[in-house]
């Protein structure tokens, strides 16, 4: 009797408990659902992925988690939620644009072979919920992603580093320019004052880096606000003049903008700033990312931004006005002590038209020496995101913009590009992977600051102007400048790809196994590789002392862009070609041997070995959905394993279990853990 009456009271307790735990999850994902309109997507995925710990085959949550993931820049979250769906049979029904949005994720990713093919599904199914307006994108994304894979086969020797922590923050940073030996960039890591929101909401500060030291805040006088963004940093050439911009949220993600002025005096010290007046500032409209270069045809310093106001082609347009040249002499600098009292006269800012396309451009820099103005945009065809790209200045025309190339871009964002005089070094911002993480898990967000390094170019390019300006208020003769031709390159042979080496994780694939082969492929290997760049730096920079940690961690930061990634990207161009050449009726062998450091007995490293090369077995066999599958089966296409060896391993690398920031961490312990491709024999 007693079991039979508490059968009620069971039933109860257990719905009340279901429709409290529906009702809390009904409330987050209303909460996601909110913060999405607001444009807070890092919030929307919180909110949302909340609900899938307790309901994760909820496809609607799993749609609208993949779309707040894929906008805050979290491409692989995104990824595992739309391939989720897509598992499903209603994924086509209910969410006609699914492949449409693979593709997106993959090109950001860069794996345009695989973006091609979701696309091509897109338009070959032709869901009727779909708007007509996606199947003309997914004919132009089939043909940037085509040309993206010709990009990346015409990659540059460029050497990309990112900054560390000494210069970057989880949040974004920005924003690079340098005067003297100081670099000034913008950070969006500080609370704002009197904020009760939690997470608190952040703004953007201007920080320094002097002669290389750590970030740190300029220091009194400098123009800085506690409610307001404070960013883009823009010196006139003789560095008495700063531009920049102050911004104001208008929502989660949207922000407006105006530049405003202030002045270095005559005892260095920064006087109170003001706003620019119309027609560079415009009421409702956001200017903002100014940039000031010497312009040969206006034989002055000339002013770039870029602003939504009307009379552009697209959403931001890039816009120029040249500066008063009587204001902006040093000789017309205001008495210490004294307040801006005149303002420079402008005339109406011109729009950059050539450059411009219906989409976003923005980040102007123009570098005087050559006369051409590099910018980032998501309209001209590049490598996914923003792509940097560059415009000659002839006259008053700008030439048509060319790609930057792979390697300065990527298929992430690739914004604020900065060069220096030399027209070798400079600096740019990027997530693209190896940035700090703002949400670790989801690997999202946010830009750093990396220092590149161009090849030399053929002839050094003559300058148009000193380094300062004793006067700008005296019109000088226009300087020819002389613009180097960029040497053509010669079409990749089979044979630039041996000696090409390919790097794994420790004790990747298939961890503590004695296994000789694996069914991951080296694709799959080296992407959980290269997530974990962070964990590397941090490791093997640990406990050293700020200069030791600094260069620790640019080591790490080194090996990871430009040796894993150059020989993953590498693999891919190798992949292109051989596709060439088979299709053309060539037979191809490639033969490849593994390596590994030495943590292990050897007969173990002989099996972990083996299990690399079948990795990249793996790799040549789905490679863009088994292309190369028939070759390999006529005996057209032969993978050959070489011997191993049984010391293989440099004898100066350390065993030591015990110390894995030298056995593990180690850049030149994570050399040795490779595949080499040691021979190409075509026939």
């Amino acid at each position: 009797m007693k079991s039979v009456t508490s059968l009620p009271i069971l039933i109860f307790i257990l719905l009340s408990s279901f429709t409290a735990t529906s009702q809390s999850l009904r409330s987050y994902e209303r909460a996601g659902d909110d913060a999405f309109k607001k444009k807070d997507y890092g919030a929307a995925v919180q909110h949302y992925a909340t609900v899938l710990k307790r309901d994760n085959d909820n496809l609607a949550v799993l749609w609208k988690y993949g779309e707040c993931a894929r906008l805050f820049y979290a491409y692989g979250e995104a990824e595992k939620s739309y391939l989720k769906i897509a598992a499903s049979k209603r994924s086509l029904k209910d969410y006609p644009l699914l492949h449409y949005r693979l593709g997106e994720i993959k090109k950001c990713q860069g794996d345009y072979a695989a973006a091609i093919v979701f696309f091509e599904k897109f338009l070959a199914e032709k869901p009727a919920k779909a708007e007509p307006a996606f199947f003309a994108k997914a004919l132009d994304e089939i043909e940037v992603c085509r040309a993206a894979k010709a990009l990346v086969a015409e990659s540059q020797q460029v050497e990309v580093k990112n900054l560390g922590k000494g210069i970057n923050s989880p949040y974004s940073d920005f924003a690079p320019f340098v005067m003297g030996d100081t670099l000034f960039f913008s950070s969006y890591r500080f609370d704002k004052k009197n904020d009760r929101s939690k997470p608190r909401s952040k703004i953007t500060k201007v920080m320094i880096s002097s002669k290389g030291g750590r970030a740190r805040e300029p220091g009194r006088g400098f123009p800085t606000a506690d409610t307001a963004h404070i960013a883009h940093t823009a010196f006139s050439p003789d560095g008495h003049y700063m531009v920049f911009s102050v911004c104001k949220n208008l929502n989660a993600y949207d922000i407006r903008c105006e530049l405003w002025l202030t002045v270095v005096d005559r005892r260095n010290r920064w006087l109170p700033p003001v706003r620019l007046p119309e027609p560079v500032n415009m009421p409702g409209f956001t200017t903002t990312q100014p940039n000031i270069g010497y312009d040969a045809h206006h034989q002055g310093p000339v002013l770039w931004f870029a602003s939504d106001r009307p009379g552009g082609r697209g959403r931001m347009d890039l816009w120029y006005v040249p500066l008063d040249t009587v204001f902006f002499c040093p000789c017309a600098l205001p008495m210490p002590g004294k307040k801006i009292t005149r303002l420079p006269r402008f005339e109406q800012p011109v729009n950059a038209a050539t450059v411009n396309t219906p989409e976003s451009e923005g980040m102007p820099f123009f570098h005087a020496p050559t006369q051409q103005l590099y910018f980032s945009s998501e309209g001209w065809p590049g490598l996914g995101g923003y792509d940097i790209f560059s415009a000659v200045k002839d006259s008053t025309l700008l030439n048509e913009p060319k790609n930057a190339g792979s390697g300065l871009n990527s298929s992430y964002n690739d914004v604020y590009f900065y060069l220096k005089p030399d027209g070798q070094n400079g600096y740019l911002s990027s997530n693209r992977p190896g940035s700090l993480y703002l949400d670790e898990a989801n690997k999202a967000c946010c830009n750093d600051l990396w220092s590149f390094k161009l090849p030399k170019p053929v002839r050094p390019p003559a300058p148009v102007m000193p380094d300062s300006i004793p006067t700008l208020s005296a019109k000088s003769p226009p300087t020819e400048v002389e613009i180097p031709e960029p040497p053509i390159p010669e079409p990749p042979k089979l044979q630039d790809f041996v000696g090409l080496p390919l790097f794994f994780d420790n004790d990747e694939p298939d961890k503590r196994t004695r296994r000789t082969t694996t069914q991951k492929t080296y694709e799959e290997t080296v992407q959980s590789y290269l997530e974990r760049q962070r964990e590397y730096r941090d490791r093997f920079s640990a406990g050293l002392p700020d200069l030791k940690a600094d260069e620790a961690e640019a080591a790490i930061d080194n090996f990871f862009e430009n040796e894993i990634r150059r020989g993953y990207d590498r693999l891919g161009q190798l992949c292109d070609l051989l596709l060439a050449r088979l299709q053309n009726g060539e037979s191809v062998e490639v033969l490849i041997k593994g390596f590994t450091s030495p943590r292990a007995q050897t007969d173990y490293n002989l099996n972990l070995g083996k299990r690399r090369i079948s990795s990249v077995r793996n790799h040549f066999a789905t490679f863009a959905d088994g292309i190369f599958q028939p070759y390999l089966r006529s005996g057209q296409l032969k993978i050959t394993e070489t011997s191993f060896g049984e010391t293989t391993a440099r004898a100066d690398i350390s065993d030591d279990l015990t110390d894995e920031r030298n056995s593990v961490y180690h850049p030149d312990a994570a050399r040795e853990r490779r595949v080499e491709i040691v021979e190409i024999r075509e026939h």
